[in-house]
C-alpha cells in the first residue's frame, strides 16, 4: 500500500527486515543499458519498454514523468486525468489506471465547510467513499469497536477502515469508481488495500467484532471482490487489485480471486522498504517469483512493484531481471518507484529492455537463474554467496564482450547482446 504524499510514513515497511549492506560485485553496466532513458534531445522517437510501467502517487511526481508514455502501464490518482490524453498520443497503447481505496476512507482528503472545520470531501478522491458523507449518511459503513467507535489505522493515519462486506458501501463504492472512469478516459481502477490478513495496525489495538481476525478479513474481501469486480469489467473497464498476499497463502487466493478481476498489483517484488534495504533471497526470493510466475503462464496481467531510491541501480536491476525471468512477453509490466520527490522513474536499470523473450529460464548455477531474450540476457543470483555465471553467449559486460558474468549475493543484471 502507498497512499499520496507519504514517502516518510512509508518507513514503517522497513522494520520488516533488517538493514544489511549489499554486495555487489557487478558494476554499474556501461554500453546500451547503461541508460535506458533516451537523452530528451535525441533526434527520433523515444524508445520503449513495453514490460515496463510507473506508478506515481505523490504530489509533483508527475511533473517529473515526462517519459511515462514509454512503457505501456500507468498508475496515478485519479485528480491527475488531465494528464491522460497526452500519454495515449505518445503510445496508444497504455493503459492507465485511477487509483482508488477499497477497505478504507481518508478523512484528511477534506475541505473547509461551514463549520470553518475541514470536515466536506474533496470533490475528486483517494478511495471510492468519502470519509465525511459516509459518516454523516451512513455511519453503518464503518468497522467500529464493540463500544460503536470508529477506528483509525495507525501505521498510515487518516484512514478509516470500512466495513467491505456491507452490500450498499460495495455499491457506493462500484457506482462512485465507474462514474469516475466514463468521465475521463481511464483504462481502469487500482484497487489498493485488498487484503488478505488484518495486516494494518489500529490506533489503541482497536477491534472491531464486524471482522475480528484474517479469517474474517479474507471472507470481507472475498465478497467485496466477487460482487464490484464483475461490475467493473462488465462496464468495459480494467479492476486492478493492489492484493497483500503471503508465502502461504498467495497460491489459493489468486486461484479464488482472479476469476473476479482482471489482473493484479503486486508490490515488493524483490524487498522490503523504500531506500537502500536487503534484498529477497532464497524462499522469500523464491516464492515471489513463483507468483509472477504463475500469472505469466495463465496471462493475469501482474503490475510488480518495487520501492527504492533512484541511486540503487543494483536494486533497480535486481527488481527489473526478477521481472523478465517471469515476464511472457505479453502482460503486466515492473514497476520501480523511487523514494526520493522530483525524480523521474524512468530509471536505466528499472527499464532495461531487452526485446522480447527466446527462451525458460535456465539454472547455471546454484541460486542462479538465466534467461534469454531475443537482444540481450536477465540473470538473477538470488543466493548468498557470489557466483561466475556462464551466459551461454556473448553478451555486453561493463561494455566489453563477454561470455559470463560474475554476480555477487542477490544481484542481477540485464545485459544487451554484443555484436557478432
Amino acid at each position: 500500500m502507498r497512499q499520496p504524499g507519504t514517502r516518510a510514513g512509508r518507513a514503517y515497511a522497513c522494520a520488516l527486515v533488517a538493514a544489511t549492506a549489499l554486495m555487489l560485485v557487478l558494476a554499474p553496466l556501461a554500453g546500451p543499458l547503461g541508460d535506458a532513458s533516451a537523452d530528451p534531445n535525441t533526434v527520433g522517437p523515444a524508445p520503449r519498454s513495453p514490460s515496463a510501467g510507473t506508478l506515481a502517487l505523490d504530489p509533483g511526481d508527475w511533473d517529473a514523468q515526462p517519459d511515462a508514455f514509454r512503457g505501456d502501464w500507468v498508475v496515478m490518482q485519479p485528480w491527475e486525468y488531465d494528464r491522460i490524453p497526452a500519454l495515449k498520443e505518445q503510445n496508444p497503447n497504455v493503459r492507465v489506471l485511477m487509483y482508488k481505496d477499497v477497505t478504507a476512507t481518508v478523512s484528511n482528503a477534506c475541505v473547509t465547510g461551514p463549520t470553518g472545520k475541514c470536515d466536506q470531501d474533496q470533490e475528486i478522491l483517494p478511495a471510492g467513499v468519502g470519509y465525511w458523507s459516509a459518516l454523516r449518511d451512513h455511519p453503518d459503513w464503518f468497522l467500529r469497536t464493540a463500544e460503536g467507535d470508529t477506528m483509525e489505522w495507525s501505521d498510515w493515519p487518516g484512514l478509516h477502515p470500512m466495513d467491505i462486506t456491507n452490500p450498499d458501501y460495495q455499491q457506493a463504492w462500484t457506482d462512485s469508481v465507474v462514474s469516475e472512469l466514463q468521465a475521463h478516459d481511464w483504462d481502469g481502477v487500482m484497487m489498493d488495500d485488498v487484503l488478505t490478513r488484518l495486516s494494518h495496525t489500529v490506533v489503541g489495538d482497536a477491534v472491531s467484532p464486524q471482522v475480528p481476525d484474517d479469517a474474517a478479513m479474507y471472507a470481507a474481501t472475498t465478497s467485496f471482490l466477487s460482487n464490484v469486480g464483475p461490475q467493473i469489467t462488465a462496464a468495459g473497464y480494467l479492476a486492478m487489485p493492489n492484493v497483500t498476499v503471503y508465502e502461504d497463502n498467495w497460491r489459493p487466493t489468486l486461484e479464488q480471486w482472479t476469476p473476479y478481476v482482471s489482473g493484479w498489483e503486486f508490490e515488493y517484488l524483490v524487498k522490503y522498504g523504500f531506500g537502500e534495504d536487503q534484498p529477497f533471497g532464497d524462499e522469500d526470493w523464491q516464492w515471489r517469483f513463483d507468483l509472477i510466475s504463475w500469472a505469466a503462464e495463465y496471462d493475469v496481467p501482474v503490475l510488480a512493484v518495487t520501492y527504492g531510491t533512484s541511486y540503487d541501480e543494483a536494486a533497480q536491476l535486481y527488481h527489473r531481471a526478477t521481472w523478465l525471468l517471469a515476464w511472457n512477453g505479453r502482460t503486466g509490466a515492473s514497476m520501480y518507484v523511487p523514494e526520493e520527490s522530483g525524480v523521474s522513474f524512468w530509471l536505466s536499470g528499472a527499464t532495461a529492455d531487452v526485446g522480447a523473450p527466446a527462451g525458460p529460464v535456465e539454472t547455471p548455477a546454484a541460486g542462479v537463474r538465466l534467461r534469454p531474450y531475443a537482444e540481450g540476457v536477465a540473470v538473477v543470483n538470488s543466493g548468498d554467496e557470489t557466483r561466475t555465471v556462464p551466459l551461454g553467449g556473448r553478451y555486453l559486460v561493463r561494455g566489453e564482450p563477454a561470455d559470463r558474468v560474475e554476480l555477487g549475493p542477490r544481484s542481477a543484471a540485464v545485459l544487451s547482446s554484443a555484436l557478432p
